[in-house]
């Protein structure tokens, strides 16, 4: 049985090493104590002195005394009261103070109707206040396009700079000034540096720090319908509420999950969302260029399909059901049907479909000892919360690294060197005597399947608990690559060049965004696709069909720990009809103007509409059973924790060879350089994407003095790029962006030969 202390007579049970408002919060949905300062990742501070309670010592010889609530630990038969009148006039006192220089600008505040100071100040009864001199007055800072400041709503609980600065590892931003001038801000205006500067619309507690891109298309929170949404932006799989009215997803916040995001989700997340917004966002159709309703460009491609040479292409972004329908419509025709178009990548999911049981992210901070490869920072960015929390509790952090990274802060050894490098320095590591379980975070996009594989071969021999956690922007990527173990890849890449088949259906995926030398070498080749965001091919493409976008639909995503977790549907897409309409006569639209619908179908509706066409709808429906049978043992809901992929589905991708070593010189190498908001979907977050630096290649300082780099591709072509030096990077390393290394048909690791240029 839990032990308890009373609170005003009732009864709170506790856990070992909480204090009394954390008890209270955890055991009743509000608190019915006001405080402000203290919060479940940042703990308790005291400073705001609004969550007093008295103590009634049990000797009867000392008298009761008033104490916070949040320094003080929860003890049995601890006895409580909150209800007397002295309390409750100190929490109105409290209240009013700190209310004191408060502007009461709520009707215009972006914080109404979601604003803990407004339900701290009702808890504490505090209504009208007495104070009259001139209020204190800030002048608000630009902080970029992610963050608006109104500093005078500050009532300062320092909530702000302890998540910035404490937990997210943020060096630009801090607290200024003495006693009741203080001011929390940067040096001077900007944009705040960390991916996860987002969270200060959440942490703070009044409307000092709100959300600008919800500003831009505002409403209050009450006229929004939240869903249960799952983050596609990397293989984290962080929980989501999405918020939407009148047919426009608004903003995304944080859902709590207490294995993978229990606070906090980064602004790759949060704000990625824009490109469901996109103006380029295709919502038409089209057919040789020209636009025209969906039935008629479905029954074209349904005639291209019954001639037997089309092949098929999934996509590791999109939900699990659209890459198994467009499965079981390839195996029903008896085509070909890849996952990947790369077969490098093809053999990176397969190594980390191969790897034992990973750990959840929250896991992470129980290991003792924890080696980092790469970037694992730019790929996941709330990965450093985890990691800070590991090295607070005395944890032994490694990291072998290419590129400059936050976590240099956190690392007893640290290591820069070339990716060719790494495989070695990390069979160094692991050559040291380890007695206590370790773990191995791993960037999956620096390292390859080739350390993946040597590596997942060797965990037999380690400690018991000791587990491998690749991390890679593909959200759905282990949903996507269960039929990717008999390479998929390199057999449609070789159809398609035998001219076996002269037509690719691609589904969320662009093979020019893939291999840029190889398709333009295979300029032949009729592409159809279907998408929701306009890539590089889109207007080139021999057919294209638009698709619902990933909130627009339900769908379900496999997180790298193996984690199946379903997403719901966040809102039905519509446009608002604001212009006069002629046919209405006299009587304009209604207030605030008509709504109407513009309903993409899924893939899933779309492989449906195919298989009718060519009749063989009752096939591809058994087929599509068949599979979603085979990996589906149990089927979340939205909401729910999630699943976990069987083991005994993972233990097929350990019968595979080694992934054949690529050959790498002794000279320049190359590997990816990558912002935070790099990643396929997020690109269309214009507000997020203007925060990462113009494509350049960068290299350690004082190597070479050109101002250019030429690399060319194996079909010839060559790219030019500016050379920028980056402070804390390898020598004879040429960091580029993804898209540059897409079109050059390089991976990271992979020697160059640059020309330099002045």
């Amino acid at each position: 049985m839990a032990e308890v202390f009373y609170l005003d007579g009732e009864a709170i049970p506790f856990r070992a090493g909480q204090n009394v408002l954390e008890a209270v919060l955890a055991h009743r949905q509000e608190s019915s104590i006001p405080y402000f300062c203290f919060h479940p990742a940042m703990g308790s501070l005291g400073a705001c002195r609004q969550c007093g309670v008295m103590v009634y010592p049990h000797d009867g010889k000392h008298p009761p005394r008033l104490t916070m609530a949040c320094l003080l630990p929860a003890s049995r038969d601890l006895q409580l009261g909150r209800a007397e009148a002295k309390v409750q006039h100190e929490h109105q006192l409290i209240s009013e103070l700190l209310m004191r220089n408060h502007p009461h600008d709520c009707p215009i505040c972006d914080e109404g109707g979601q604003c803990h100071l407004q339900n701290m100040t009702v808890a504490s009864g505090h209504a009208y206040r007495e104070y009259e001199p001139e209020k204190r007055r800030y002048q608000s800072q630009e902080l970029g396009p992610l963050i608006r400041q109104e500093m005078n709503r500050c009532i300062t609980c320092y909530r702000c700079v302890r998540f910035y600065q404490d937990l997210a590892g943020g060096e630009d931003f801090g607290v200024f000034g003495s006693r009741d001038r203080v001011f929390f801000g940067r040096l001077e205006d900007g944009p705040l540096e960390s991916p996860l500067a987002g969270n200060l619309a959440e942490v703070c507690p009044t409307g000092v720090f709100t959300d600008k891109v919800y500003h831009q298309d505002y409403l209050r929170p009450w006229d929004l319908e939240e869903s249960a949404g799952i983050c596609p932006h990397c293989s984290i799989g962080c929980n989501t509420r999405p918020g939407a009215a009148r047919g426009r997803l608004r903003r995304v916040r944080q859902r709590s999950h207490g294995e993978i995001n229990p606070h906090f989700l980064c602004d790759r997340g949060r704000y990625g969302f824009r490109y469901v917004a996109a103006e380029d966002r295709p919502r038409q159709a089209q057919a040789g260029g020209r636009r025209q309703d969906v039935d008629s460009v479905l029954d074209r491609l349904a005639a291209r399909l019954a001639e037997g040479r089309s092949a098929f292409l999934g996509s590791p972004r999109e939900d699990l059901d659209s890459n198994l329908a467009l499965f079981a419509l390839a195996r029903v025709l008896d085509a070909p049907f890849a996952a990947f178009f790369e077969p490098w990548e093809e053999a990176k999911a397969r190594e980390i479909l191969a790897l034992p049981h990973p750990p959840a992210p929250a896991r992470i901070s129980a290991y003792a000892e924890i080696l980092v490869i790469g970037a694992v920072d730019r790929v996941a960015p709330t990965l450093p919360l985890f990691l800070r929390a590991a090295h607070d509790r005395g944890a032994a952090i490694s990291l072998l690294r290419c590129l400059p990274s936050p976590l240099t802060a956190l690392a007893g050894e640290d290591r820069l060197l070339p990716p060719a490098d790494l495989l070695d320095a990390a069979w160094d590591w692991l050559g040291q005597r380890h007695h206590r379980p370790f773990l191995l975070l791993i960037d999956s996009e620096s390292v390859g399947p080739e350390l993946l594989h040597l590596l997942r071969r060797e965990i037999g021999t380690w400690p018991d608990g000791s587990g491998i956690l690749p991390v890679y922007r593909q959200g759905n990527l282990p949903g996507a690559s269960f039929y990717a173990v008999d390479g998929h890849a390199s057999r449609l890449r070789t159809a398609l060049a035998g001219h076996d088949y002269d037509h690719l259906l691609a589904l969320g995926q662009d093979p020019q965004e893939m291999d840029g030398p190889w398709w333009r070498s295979h300029g032949d080749i009729d592409l159809s696709l279907i998408d929701h965001r306009r890539s590089l091919s889109w207007d080139d493409a021999w057919l294209t069909l638009p698709c619902a976008a990933l909130s627009e639909r339900p769908g379900l995503y496999y997180n790298g720990e193996g984690r199946l977790q379903a997403a719901a549907v966040a809102y039905t897409p519509a446009r608002e009809e604001r212009h006069w309409r002629s046919e209405l006569g006299p009587f304009p639209l209604a207030a605030g103007g008509a709504l109407r619908e513009e309903l993409l179908p899924s893939p899933v509706e779309l492989c449906r509409a195919l298989a009718e066409r060519l009749g063989l709808s009752e096939r591809w429906q058994e087929r599509l059973r068949f599979h979603r049978d085979f990996l589906l043992r149990s089927e979340p809901r939205p909401g729910d924790p999630g699943v976990f992929l069987p083991a005994e589905l993972r233990a097929r991708f350990r019968l595979h060879s080694a992934p054949p070593p690529r050959a790498t010189d002794q000279g320049w190498s190359v590997c990816r350089f990558s912002h935070y908001s790099e990643e396929e979907l997020a690109n269309g977050a214009r507000e997020l994407h203007s925060l990462a630096p113009a494509s350049a290649a960068w290299i350690a300082p004082g190597q070479q003095e050109a101002r250019q780099v030429r690399l060319r591709a194996a079909d010839g072509t060559s790219r030019t790029l500016p050379l920028r030096e980056l402070p804390d990077m390898a020598a004879k390393v040429l960091a580029i962006p993804r898209a540059e290394l897409v079109f050059l048909g390089l991976r990271p690791g992979d020697g160059v030969d640059p020309e330099w240029l002045d």
